[in-house]
């Protein structure tokens, strides 16, 4: 099926692009890769080999789920040449080669494979070319073809409610939306759209959980889209045989779930202008927890914040009940079925190998709660190492420097703690709505990371209270305050009260600013000895010291290994991009006040 097609277009056709990306002297390129008798003129570091230009290839649209690959490069121009790319489609990459040979051609690719929720789109990608005493512009129009059309949603019903419309929408299934053998079915989604907006509004999707069905209350102030999931995929999909044959060796375990969900997403950004394509967020608990991780990593160049409850964010450690569920849709771990494109789903969906292998996922944002005395998807949902990888999901956060702030406390299952409460951790903090600590996917924010003021969720290892059970994990009895078995502080949080001021930022080719502090606001005290604050109200002492990480940057990128000077204050120092090009200041001494963390890139 085209689905699972991946083609590679390359558009450095011939081995003389290539060779002049590579800073061949001697050879002149035409815009399509072919060769010219002319001569190019050698420079060197202080003698310009004639005016700085872009050289761009003749670029053809390009099918969903289809590999596209652009090589850009200078000519002309003094030594150490930049080469910048700005107004990437969601989810492309730029991968700026150092400048080489005399004359300091500098050289990229853009690589870019459209999934098919964003054919019949266009961007203008726009190059700069910069080196230290002349620049170069260039663009390039980049089409995506709609090559992948499932049937679209239809409404069945619309009622008026108070400000805003409720509509039920039918989605039937085809061959790329379901299996072979239950293509054609329905499935029933509930979207509620706003009357009369007169701005662009958030939009929610709201998965539900286990058991569960699309809710149905909706608000003036966003679009919400609630999908169904009855079969209880836990939001990704199931065996390409069914419903006539189990899982199988032969067969495949595509994400069709997640393929409706994104569809009726598309479908609702298309029929509502309203709707703001760069304010879309996920939310859900348990099963819908770990759907809206679990999309919102995969498919995170479609979203701008990822709110998830009490989710497990690795298949392969949930409790025996739940595998014994999940077989019968995935087959078994070992096993090991291809999700349809090369890789085992349950690797595919270990949310510890997405954030160490997929660039976009770490440029999300995340807010997590989970519960010590959860005994349906335990604590272990965040503290157990993944088989795969070795690394625990708040490590795999954390040591990847992802946006997030993870709560816990003694709470069950979707129920609140005890003692603490509901929503004890923030007098309502929410980054989709916040005029300053905000969250836009097409703006900037900053991951923190390493905090001094984190408080211990544990190690996934028991402090004596309760013996292991391989359902419920440590869980202890929900009415009994303080009897949890799970080891680290019984409540806390990771990030909790650090804020970046987004509507002050400064993005730009040569650097990047903005304003951070930590909040120290109305709240409570610890309700009792090793409990945290509640409310906004801070309890360690300031300063403190944490990471920062610019993510979602939308000028200011930069290559591996690349140095940048940074100032914040009375501090300084220099910094060192790692592998992906992401820049971290280690331990910056924060406070309360405002200060401004400055980047700039290193003469």
């Amino acid at each position: 099926m085209r689905y699972s097609v991946h083609m590679l277009l390359r558009l450095a056709i011939g081995s003389s692009l290539l060779m002049a990306a590579c800073g061949t002297d001697g050879v002149a390129t035409t815009a399509d890769g072919g060769t010219s008798p002319t001569p190019v003129p050698t420079g060197t570091a202080s003698t310009p080999a004639g005016p700085l230009r872009i050289v761009v290839p003749d670029v053809p649209s390009v099918d969903e789920d289809r590999l596209l690959e652009v090589v850009v490069r200078t000519e002309g121009g003094a030594a150490a040449t930049r080469l910048f790319a700005e107004d990437l489609p969601p989810g492309a990459s730029w991968d700026e080669a150092r400048a080489s040979g005399a004359t300091g051609d500098a050289a990229g690719k853009l690589s870019f494979r459209p999934d098919f929720t964003q054919g019949g789109h266009a961007w203008t990608v726009r190059f700069t070319a910069d080196d230290g005493g002349a620049r170069a512009s260039a663009t390039v129009a980049i089409r995506a073809n709609d090559t992948i059309v499932p049937p679209a949603p239809v409404v069945t019903k619309s009622e008026t409610l108070d400000g805003y419309a409720r509509l039920t929408v039918t989605q039937t299934t085809d061959a790329f939306l379901d299996s072979p053998g239950y293509a054609g079915r329905t499935f029933t989604a509930v979207v509620l759209a706003p009357l009369a907006t007169t701005k662009p509004l958030p939009v929610r999707v709201g998965l539900h959980g286990f058991g569960g069905a699309p809710e149905t209350a909706g608000w003036s102030g966003e679009f919400r889209i609630y999908p169904a999931d009855p079969n209880d995929t836990y939001w990704w999909g199931y065996a390409s045989s069914l419903p006539g044959a189990a899982p199988s060796a032969t067969g495949d375990v595509p994400d069709y779930t997640a393929r409706r969900v994104m569809h009726l997403l598309a479908w609702v950004l298309a029929t509502y202008p309203a709707a703001d394509a760069d304010r879309v967020y996920l939310d859900g608990v348990s099963m819908g927890g770990a759907g809206a991780m679990t999309i919102g990593l995969l498919h995170a160049r479609h979203f701008c914040h990822v709110r998830a409850g009490y989710g497990q964010a690795i298949p392969k450690n949930h409790r025996p009940s739940r595998l014994a569920q999940l077989r019968g849709l995935w087959g078994t771990p070992e096993l090991g079925l291809s999700d349809g494109q090369g890789m085992s789903m349950w690797e595919r969906s270990d949310l510890t190998r997405v954030l160490r292998d997929l660039p976009e996922a770490r440029d999300q944002f995340l807010t997590l709660h989970h519960a010590k005395d959860d005994p349906t998807i335990h604590f272990g949902a965040v503290v157990t190492p993944s088989t795969l990888t070795g690394s625990t999901f708040y490590g795999a956060l954390q040591a990847a420097h992802v946006g997030h702030l993870a709560i816990w406390d003694e709470g069950a299952h979707v129920v609140p703690d005890p003692l603490l409460g509901d929503g004890w951790w923030s007098t309502g903090w929410d980054p989709v709505f916040d005029t300053t600590s905000l969250l836009r996917r097409d703006r900037a924010f900053v991951a923190f990371s390493a905090a001094s003021l984190d408080r211990n969720p544990g190690s996934g290892k028991g402090n004596g209270l309760q013996p292991w059970n391989a359902e419920s994990g440590y869980a202890g009895k929900l009415e009994t305050i303080g009897d949890t078995g799970w080891d680290g502080d019984i409540a806390g949080g990771i990030n909790r009260g650090l804020r970046w001021d987004g509507t002050r930022i400064v993005d730009t080719l040569e650097a990047f600013e903005v304003p951070v502090h930590v909040l120290d606001g109305a709240g409570g005290a610890p309700p009792r000895a090793g409990y945290p604050t509640t409310g906004d109200k801070l309890a360690a002492p300031l300063p403190i010291t944490v990471s920062i990480t610019p993510r979602r940057t939308q000028a200011f990128r930069c290559r591996p290994g690349e140095r940048v000077s940074w100032r914040m204050g009375t501090q300084s120092g220099t910094a060192t991009a790692d592998a992906t090009g992401a820049v971290t200041i280690a331990g910056v001494s924060l406070g309360a006040s405002w200060e401004t963390l400055q980047l700039a890139r290193a003469k």
